[in-house]
C-alpha cells in the first residue's frame, strides 16, 4: 500500500504482521487474566442504584435536615444524574451561592456573614423559606415556583 510506511517498524515489517495479540487460555481464572486482584465482593457494587432507593433502604450518606451547601450540591448532582431533576432544576439546587470563589467579597460584603458551605443546616427549611419568598412575589404557576416545590418534595421524601 502506499502509506504502509507510515504504520511500519524499523525492520521494514508492518506493524500489525509482525505483533502477537495476547490470548487467554480457557482454564484462566478471572484473579489470573486480572493480574492476581482479588475479586469484589458481592455487595460492594450497588448496580443501578438511585439516591431514593438508598434512601429507602437507609443507606443514604446525607440527612437533608441536617446537609450543607456543598452536599446539597452533591445530593443534586446524584438526582440530576438519576434523572430525577431536569436541568433547570438542578442549576437551581446544585450550585450553592457559598460556593462560589467570590461569594465573601460580593454577597458576603453585604450581608456581613461570611460563607460556610460545609457548614449543616436544615435545608428543607432553607428550600420552604425560598419558596414562601417566592409565592409572595409570583405566581404559583411559574415554572421556578413549581421547581421549588419539586425539590422539596424530593427532600421531603429522603427523610
Amino acid at each position: 500500500m502506499k502509506l504502509d510506511f507510515l504504520f511500519s517498524s524499523r525492520d521494514g515489517l508492518s506493524s500489525r504482521r509482525g505483533r502477537a495479540e495476547p490470548r487467554f487460555s480457557p482454564g484462566a481464572t478471572a484473579a489470573a487474566t486480572r493480574g492476581g486482584l482479588p475479586a469484589l465482593a458481592d455487595d460492594a457494587a450497588e448496580p443501578y442504584s438511585t439516591p431514593m432507593a438508598r434512601a429507602s433502604r437507609g443507606t443514604y450518606r446525607n440527612d437533608p435536615r441536617n446537609m450543607s451547601p456543598r452536599q446539597m450540591a452533591d445530593w443534586a448532582h446524584e438526582m440530576y444524574l438519576c434523572r430525577m431533576l431536569t436541568w433547570e432544576e438542578y442549576c437551581m439546587a446544585g450550585f450553592p451561592p457559598e460556593l462560589h470563589p467570590q461569594y465573601n467579597r460580593t454577597i458576603g460584603a453585604l450581608t456581613g456573614k461570611l460563607a460556610q458551605p460545609d457548614a449543616p443546616r436544615n435545608m428543607i427549611r432553607v428550600w420552604e423559606e425560598r419558596l414562601s419568598f417566592m409565592l409572595r412575589y409570583y405566581d404559583p404557576d411559574e415554572p421556578d415556583v413549581q421547581r421549588v416545590e419539586k425539590l422539596l418534595r424530593l427532600l421531603r421524601g429522603q427523610v
